[in-house]
């Protein structure tokens, strides 16, 4: 849509001078209203989003893109159960848009709102905190996991219950115990700091981490919220020594942070059958539309284009833009670099502009 101007003529003055007529005319002109891009999408992705905003902006002045930031349950919900009509939605977890959206149909209608995803980018966690964090001078990549369960340090995590980063966290942590065989760090850390307990149970090969409907903090040493946007907060005003969020995030902010191993990160994909020993459960159904049960797996971001999305072409020339345009060095420019084709599950079903941008899945 382009902008229209609509001009209307309007006789003004009509002067007579030596039976000579002059007219003034004056012109009004109007704009039309923008067409709205709706987008929701993990917080985690506001920081480079924004740039993309922008430079699509520049490029399509007819356009507003409206982006707003949720946990990535959370973005999916507002589609699949709060009847909103979004354009696009970009996740941090890809495997919740089958989970939560290929199986839901839409109101009076029997298709599913969405069928497919695309698979464009990667991140791992990392132990973010500042020069003010209690032991800062102290903590390193050997002793990190030592240094947090100390009395009096603070840690912040990702509530499980709304955010990917949150069962990400807790799954890290258990990892973490399992690499540097410290049995009674998941307790230490998370269980013991909780009313009711998060648990980790083992049958001997594998971890169980049920999370229970409701979670309050005992005492001040474990901080969850709902988003890394909350938790980079708390870090940078000195309310939290350290918390477990997104490599992209710890870079993006200016935070010092500790590299995780990659057994531990969940961001390396030789390590998936490391992850996969430790479930996420959950005691309670939250959403009507899905059990929330997650088995570790490394981080892959995703995005699709709801089927009841009032702007679809639109909403497949702003992933272009991501995938292909300027919209790529600016995620690369944020430290949250775009594959060079990206992937689907269903070649089939992505929007034929897009085809040539991505993969299918073995």
């Amino acid at each position: 849509m382009k902008r229209l101007h609509i001009a209307f003529a309007v006789l003004a003055i009509a002067l007579l001078f030596s039976s000579t007529y002059f007219f003034v005319i004056t012109y009004v002109f109007v704009d039309s209203p923008k067409t709205v891009l709706n987008i929701h999408c993990a917080t985690s992705l506001q920081y480079p989003l924004a740039s993309v905003e922008a430079d699509f902006e520049a490029v399509h002045p007819e356009v507003d893109v409206q982006i707003e930031g949720h946990g990535t349950i959370q973005v999916i919900r507002h589609v699949t159960e709060l009847g909103q009509n979004n354009d696009l939605l970009f996740v941090a977890d890809y495997g919740l848009i089958p989970v939560m959206m290929y199986d839901t149909k839409m109101p009076d209608s029997d298709e599913s709102y969405a069928d497919y995803y695309i698979r464009f980018a990667t991140n791992t966690l990392v132990l973010a905190y500042t020069n003010t964090s209690r032991y800062a001078d102290e903590i390193n990549a050997d002793n990190w996991y030592s240094i947090l369960v100390r009395s009096d340090v603070t840690l912040g995590l990702g509530n499980p219950q709304v955010a990917s980063i949150g069962y990400r966290a807790i799954t890290a942590i258990q990892l973490a115990e399992i690499y540097y065989d410290s049995p009674s760090l998941f307790h230490d850390l998370i269980s013991a700091n909780l009313n009711p307990p998060i648990n980790s149970i083992s049958d001997g090969e594998t971890y169980t981490i049920t999370v229970p409907e409701v979670q309050n903090p005992v005492g001040d040493k474990l901080k969850l919220r709902t988003s890394e946007v909350d938790l980079t907060a708390l870090l940078d005003s000195g309310h939290l020594d350290y918390c477990l969020i997104y490599l992209s995030n710890a870079q993006q902010y200016g935070f010092n942070y500790i590299k995780l191993p990659d057994e531990v990160n969940m961001g390396s994909s030789e390590c998936e059958s490391i992850y996969q020993q430790v479930e996420v459960v959950y005691e309670h159904q939250r959403f009507a539309t899905i059990s929330l049960d997650r088995t570790g797996e490394t981080i892959y971001y995703g995005v699709t284009i709801p089927k009841n999305a009032p702007n679809a072409e639109l909403a497949e020339d702003f992933i272009k833009f991501l995938l292909e345009g300027t919209g790529k060095d600016d995620f690369e420019l944020a430290h949250h670099p775009v594959f060079s084709s990206s992937y689907t599950d269903n070649l089939a079903a992505v929007p034929e502009s897009l085809k040539s941008l991505v993969i299918q899945e073995p």
